[in-house]
């Protein structure tokens, strides 16, 4: 019978060393979390003496084993280790809790072991009370059924931090017991809705823990609510990307508890600082890896704001040797107040009000705004700019308008004859002009789209206006017109290869699909510079305006605006090239044909111009002044007056006999536009420099971009571009400041500058009742030191960054012009605008700041 019982325990302990082995392999699969949760706290005795507690909390059914096992064949017992450097351990280590011993049938035999919780406390002496004391406890938890791996984990005491004032008796050398009454009480915690991992003024948690977790809300409309969490990295330390694969570290998940006053917008948004890719030796795949900071964003739709949004983030902290317990961290918001609060274990909530409340702490651009007048007017009437969503026809409708401005800029308008000129050759029957139509015409809608919204949700708000401002890819539209131009005149052809030819011949019975794509995807790059400011305003407004979604995470808004934009800009072109004879009733050959080109040619240079100086202007090159390029475009209308008059000719000119009454008047038209662009080198009595043509206006530099009257100010007003040193010269004076959101590149802002700010009456208030900043979002010089935008997240390098950045966080735009009026104290004095070619209404908003201050001060 003892041999058969003897056996009978042998197969037992086989049994569950089999068992553990299989729950070793399991747990990586299935990802169980531990069941204990760790906290501690110091009782301090002496300057050298602390009794260091660590505390063991369990979930139901689990328990954990005694440090004093007799046996090697049981389950593994906890080890607790000091690192010797700091500590150095007086006595045996006390243990206590629920605890419970006999008869364990999983092990067949007799343990110790705790349910619910459990504490060690040791006392140690310390060498250096200012540094931390470390080191690991080693233990294994078991349920009814299993067991899980013995896991070790670091921690660390600060003897200063984590004291708790406390009574504990302590044994004299006599034997005899003295109660000693601990007057050092907790270090209060500084908390601002940071949990690095939930605390309480009782105990401090997770032990070594490199993250410090913060939770914020932005109001993006009036029902659409965006809930962050965003934490800090040790170094040294990461987490793991929402999409890590199984079989891997625990992947961070944001999981908001289902309920019925919100439903979800979207998918959970990853972004950080420095986020890596690449193989992991310790989990021997591929991951996704955030350091240095990290931050995950839900956009919910709120139904019931009255009710609590409930939710929790589960993450794991690895370093190149070991990864921490998964952690769990709670938090709630009412979207009714814009409260948000991280909650700790003991139910302890740390709540901040961050509803609208990004103001770009800890970056150059903090900044506070008192927005109680941010919508009103001087008329009394308080328009909420944010009350619904937009209807989607009206998004459209906003769209077509923003397409049909487009047309009339000076990056589109031209491009019309060149592509008629393109489907005339083209088109050897009606039927093939128009089918290329309008196949060119939903070319241009499809880019727009796709374009607009990838770059959008990739490279962040303000991308498509830096985009438009690039200088290198302005030179390279200008070097591409200036090669087109000289195609024009003649002295070579652009042809494509002859395997591209024939290939394009072979699919002439296809529609020649890809040869009309590509010459609507070369419109859309060679125009950006002129639409990309219309597309990102355009795209804020429909974003922020809330509505329905496409497959459920799809904003339809933005694809409705866009679609609207790129009909509009598609019309024209697809209409007029499947009617050239409407747009202009020319034969069908001739040597007019020549001289259509020779002038496009012209013209291509004139507008090379205009994308070199956009690169001069945002890199402060000065290599393109005013008077140079105006210079340069009368030169380009005196040379068309002289090729019309026959005066000189290019290759493939003949000579003209006779001039025709037609030639003569386009002579006599280009002699006219030659001197009034000349009237552009007339000086102006207020701005002290030139005054630029009304018709030139945004296309040519600003008159101060000059060598002979140079201005660092718009008509020489006395402006600041640093918004903080702005603000210091309002208080001294004590007068509002006009923040001029602008752009080297923004041809709406040169018409602002030109045609509004320049007239009687406004002139003056700016000059005489305003401090005024104005801030180039298009600055390509470097900042001292680049930061990361609390916007999105996104590493900011150069002046223009910043200052795209402040508007987006404080004002939600990426557009310019926009016009905010404030006082020095930051208080909002009403309603900002942006383009507002109305002199008079511009002259009300100034005045009406003015009022607003005067009454306020």
């Amino acid at each position: 019978m003892d041999f058969i019982k003897n056996s009978l325990n042998s197969i037992g302990k086989i049994s569950l060393f089999v068992a553990m082995f299989f729950a070793l392999i399991g747990s990586s699969v299935a990802q169980i979390n531990d069941p204990v949760k760790w906290s501690k706290h110091v009782v301090k005795i002496s300057d050298s003496e602390y009794k260091l507690v660590l505390r063991g909390t369990l979930d139901h059914e689990w328990n954990i084993y005694s440090q004093y096992l007799v046996g090697e064949d049981g389950p593994q017992k906890t080890m607790i280790k000091f690192d010797k450097a700091n500590a150095t351990l007086q006595g045996k280590i006390e243990e206590s809790g629920h605890k419970k011993e006999g008869y364990d049938e999983l092990f067949a035999m007799n343990v110790i072991k705790f349910y619910d919780y459990v504490e060690f406390t040791s006392l140690v002496k310390v060498k250096d009370n200012s540094k931390p004391v470390t080191g690991t406890v080693f233990y294994m938890t078991c349920d009814n059924e299993q067991c899980l791996p013995p896991k070790e984990v670091a921690f660390s005491f600060d003897l200063n931090k984590d004291a708790q004032g406390r009574t504990f008796k302590k044994k004299n050398n006599d034997g005899s017991v003295l109660e000693i009454e601990n007057t050092t009480t907790a270090a209060t915690p500084v908390i601002d809705a940071i949990a690095s991992a939930p605390s309480s003024d009782k105990e401090t948690s997770d032990f070594v823990n490199p993250t410090a977790w913060s939770i914020s809300t932005k109001k993006v409309s009036e029902r659409e609510l965006e809930i962050s969490l965003s934490t800090k990295i040790q170094d040294g330390w990461n987490i793991y990307s929402q999409n890590t694969p199984e079989g891997g570290p625990i992947p961070t998940t944001l999981t908001l508890e289902a309920a019925d006053n919100f439903i979800l917008k979207g998918k959970v948004k990853e972004t950080g600082s420095k986020m890596v890719s690449g193989y992991e030796p310790i989990f021997e795949m591929k991951l996704t890896k955030f350091k240095h900071d990290a931050t995950f964003t839900q956009t919910i739709e709120i139904i019931d704001p009255s009710k609590k949004v409930k939710g929790s983030l589960e993450y794991q902290a690895c370093d190149d040797s070991k990864c921490l317990n998964p952690t769990l961290v709670n938090f709630e918001v009412d979207p009714a107040s814009g409260t948000a609060a991280i909650i700790d274990d003991s139910g302890l909530k740390t709540e901040v009000n961050t509803s609208n409340s990004n103001t770009g702490n800890g970056t150059p651009v903090a900044f506070s705004f008192d927005r109680q007048n941010e919508n009103h007017s001087c008329d009394n009437i308080h328009q909420d700019v944010s009350t619904a969503s937009m209807s989607l026809w009206w998004i459209f409708v906003l769209g077509f308008a923003g397409g049909l401005l487009a047309i009339l800029t000076p990056c589109v308008f031209p491009m019309i004859p060149l592509t008629v000129s393109y489907f005339t050759k083209g088109a050897k029957d009606k039927k093939k002009g128009l089918r290329d139509a309008l196949l060119y015409g939903l070319s241009i809608i499809v880019i727009y789209i796709a374009i607009g919204l990838i770059v959008t949700s990739v490279f962040g708000a303000d991308a498509l206006n830096q985009l438009s401002t690039n200088p290198w890819l302005n030179i390279g539209f200008c070097i591409l017109f200036i090669i087109f131009a000289f195609s024009f005149f003649g002295y070579y052809e652009i042809t494509l290869p002859a395997s591209w030819v024939n290939s394009s011949d072979k699919a002439a019975d296809k529609g020649g699909l890809i040869g009309i794509f590509f010459m609507a995807f070369t419109l859309s790059l060679v125009s950006f510079s002129c639409t990309g400011p219309i597309i990102g305003s355009l795209l804020v407004q429909t974003v922020t305006g809330g509505g329905d979604t496409l497959f459920g995470r799809i904003p339809l808004a933005p694809l409705v605006g866009m679609f609207g934009f790129s009909l509009a800009l598609a019309l024209p072109f697809a209409f007029f090239a499947a009617f050239p004879a409407w747009l202009h009733a020319l034969p069908k050959s001739g040597s007019w044909m020549n001289t259509v080109k020779v002038s496009l040619g012209f013209i291509e240079i004139a507008l090379a111009l205009k994308f070199l100086s956009i690169a001069d202007l945002t890199m402060g090159w000065k290599i393109l002044p005013y008077e140079l390029f105006l210079g340069v475009w009368v030169l380009c209308a005196l040379a068309l007056f002289a090729y019309f008059m026959d005066w000189f000719r290019f290759p493939h000119d003949t000579k003209v006999e006779k001039l025709s009454t037609s030639r003569l008047i386009l002579a006599l038209g280009s002699l006219a536009v030659a001197i009034y662009m000349s009237t552009g080198f007339m000086k102006d009595n207020v701005s002290e420099t030139f005054k630029t043509p009304n018709l030139l206006s945004g296309i040519a530099p600003p008159a101060g971009h000059s060598y002979i009257y140079p201005k660092e100010c718009p008509l020489d007003l006395e402006c600041y571009h640093d918004f903080y040193q702005a603000v210091e010269v309002a208080k001294k004076f004590n007068k509002p400041i006009l923040v001029d959101f602008t752009g080297y590149g923004c041809v709406n802002c040169r018409r602002m500058e030109d045609l509004v700010w320049s007239k009687p009456g406004v002139f003056e208030l700016i000059k005489n009742e305003y401090v005024l900043v104005s801030l180039y979002t298009d600055d390509k010089k470097p900042l001292e030191k680049s930061y990361i935008s609390t916007f999105d997240g996104r590493e900011m390098k150069t002046v223009g960054n910043k200052w795209a950045d402040f508007e987006a966080i404080h004002f939600n735009r990426n557009s310019q012009p926009f016009y905010v009026l404030i006082s020095p104290d930051g208080k909002l004095l009403n309603k900002p605008v942006a383009y507002t070619p109305d002199v008079d209404e511009y002259k009300k908003f100034l005045q009406c700041g003015v009022d607003q201050f005067k009454k306020t001060n």
